[in-house]
């Protein structure tokens, strides 16, 4: 509770300084009936805050007009020293209308150091300010009890019936005339969805279904993994540089992505000895071999996966290949390499690894995992927004038991078919739990890792990167339904370099036609093109040369150039 003492210490101040009380009753901002956790108030620069207590968090784009944060007060000690920021934080900030009737407000503190100055420590909360769920009308409860670092979300909705007990992405809708009832906290009610729904284990006594199928995966990594870290050890050695290793997963569906990566990259110059490819099938390692790639093909773990390619975003594909890229990176990390990991549908402008490595920039070198920021506003990638698709880990203990706890919630990356969304969850639970350091580089306040969003909403970016004059280091061919498109995004883009020869073609087929063997190498020359090839699709897309003859993709498209 505030002390009296404290109390009357600022009456005085303000009767000293206003020659009569500034307050409109000497009123504090909190009674106390809740002064055992909330002394006082102030609000304080939002991006200075943020900027200063870095949790890793890209900046909302709905909320960037939000400029200020809130600063409760626990305690008496924790507020200020300075008495004029004192008096603020407990009394708030007072002004009158025309007819002199005087109003409270919490008052602002310009100076972030000395209203913090006597924390010991502060614990920061981000809230929903994009209000991108359906039902936006929300309201925050704060208690004073044992304390909590999750929050519990209730909703409007009525009890579920059997049947919808049985769907496991549904939940009744929301409904305005019932009281509110405990949800899962990634519940989109206006839709009657549940991101997040348990895996089910219901099946098990039947051997089916996601979780039992996870234990059988659980069982053969268990059971092998020794092995394939000494077989992967001898690979490592003679490729690893500075202590990192870049690390891609692939099948025979997405392999000619892969290809033109390794294609762009040596057009470009860029050294990719440390790139090792996990293929998920033969195919795809017999690609790997004939790029001049080092690879590894975990056919225990990943043989069974499929070789055709996602038709969509989150289809059965795309789940199941989701397996591979947490074993990948989980694999080196063991090992105690640093993982660079990206999907093959990403180019380079410039080698990303001379970012990371920078040993200049202190604050880069200070995360523990920093990713490429997706760009999505959905609430079950809230609140880093990263992209799964692009991302630095550096191997200490944190990472490291942060891809254990990964490869056990296997079973849940099956059940919501996206490796980005368990990743979100589980790098905000380190990073409270354990103090893991995460950080997502801002779309808008970085130009560093542009990807699909910038592909189809930030034209402005797109032609700097097609007239030479952006910064990036990389781009991500991200945000787009299927490979089919993927390739005509990026012939458009000045970013193909692959012969029409070897589109769609077996490695076989390429080699009988080269009159050559498979080796280390041998498909460059016969597949790679020394320039970009360029090709017009869609004029309302981005493009290295004007292609308004073209049609637009998307309804009412304007031209991109």
């Amino acid at each position: 509770m505030v002390s009296g003492r404290v109390v009357s210490e600022l009456l005085s101040y303000n009767r000293g300084n206003n020659g009569t009380s500034s307050t409109p009753t000497n009123k504090l901002l909190f009674p106390k009936s809740t002064s055992s956790y909330t002394a006082g108030m102030l609000r304080v620069p939002k991006t200075e805050l943020m900027e200063t207590y870095d949790m890793g968090v890209p900046y909302s784009l709905k909320a960037r007009d939000n400029s200020e944060a809130l600063i409760i007060y626990n305690t008496p000690e924790s507020l200020p020293s300075d008495v004029s920021i004192k008096h603020d934080a407990l009394f708030g900030h007072h002004t009158a209308n025309n007819n002199g009737v005087k109003t409270q407000s919490t008052a602002v503190a310009n100076n972030l150091t000395s209203a913090l100055e006597n924390c010991d420590a502060l614990n920061i909360m981000f809230t929903d300010a994009q209000h991108n769920r359906p039902a936006s009308v929300e309201c925050t409860a704060i208690i004073g009890d044992f304390e909590s670092y999750h929050k519990n979300r209730w909703v409007r909705i009525r009890p579920k019936t059997t049947w919808e007990d049985q769907m496991p992405y549904m939940i009744p809708k929301l409904d305005k005339g019932v009281p509110l009832r405990h949800v899962g906290r990634i519940t989109m009610e206006n839709q009657g969805i549940d991101e997040y729904p348990s895996p089910p284990i219901d099946e098990i006594s039947e051997k089916t279904g996601k979780v039992y199928e996870h234990w059988k995966a659980l069982r053969r990594f268990f059971e092998n993994v020794y092995t394939i870290l000494d077989q992967l050890k001898t690979i490592l050695d003679p490729i690893v540089k500075e202590n990192t290793v870049v690390v891609m997963t692939v099948n025979k569906g997405q392999s000619l992505l892969l290809t033109n990566f390794v294609c762009n990259a040596h057009s470009r110059g860029f050294d990719i000895s440390n790139v090792l490819v996990f293929p998920t099938d033969e195919e795809s390692r017999k690609l790997a071999e004939g790029l001049g790639l080092a690879y590894y093909y975990d056919e225990i773990n990943l043989g069974h996966m499929p070789e055709k390619e996602a038709t969509y975003y989150g289809d059965d594909t795309f789940a199941a290949m989701m397996f591979a890229k947490i074993l990948c990176v989980y694999y080196i990390n063991l090992l105690g390499y640093d993982v660079l990991f990206q999907d093959v549908d990403i180019t380079w402008l410039r080698d990303p690894l001379e970012f990371f490595h920078n040993k200049t920039n202190a604050a880069v070198q200070s995360y523990d995992i920093a990713f490429q920021h997706d760009g999505s506003p959905q609430p079950r990638f809230a609140p880093y927004s990263a992209n799964s698709g692009f991302y630095y880990v550096r191997w200490n203990k944190r990472t490291q038991y942060l891809f254990t706890s990964f490869l056990y919630h296997g079973d849940l990356v099956a059940t919501t078919a996206s490796h980005q969304q368990v990743l979100v969850e589980l790098l905000l639970e380190h990073a409270s739990m354990f103090g893991l350091k995460v950080k997502v580089f801002d779309k808008v306040e970085t130009d560093m890792f542009p990807g699909g969003y910038h592909f189809h909403r930030d034209p402005a970016v797109m032609k700097s990167i097609v007239t030479g004059k952006s910064n990036a280091y990389i781009f991500h061919m991200s945000w787009t339904e299927n490979k089919s498109n993927k390739l005509l995004f990026l012939r458009q883009l000045g970013e193909w370099y692959v012969h029409d020869k070897c589109v769609e073609t077996s490695v076989t087929d390429i080699l009988e036609k080269e009159g050559k063997q498979l080796a280390n190498g041998v498909l460059e020359g016969a597949c790679c093109s020394a320039e970009p090839i360029i090709s017009c699709h869609y004029r309302d897309k981005p493009s290295k040369i004007p292609c308004n003859e073209s049609p637009p993709i998307d309804m009412n498209g304007a031209s991109f150039w």
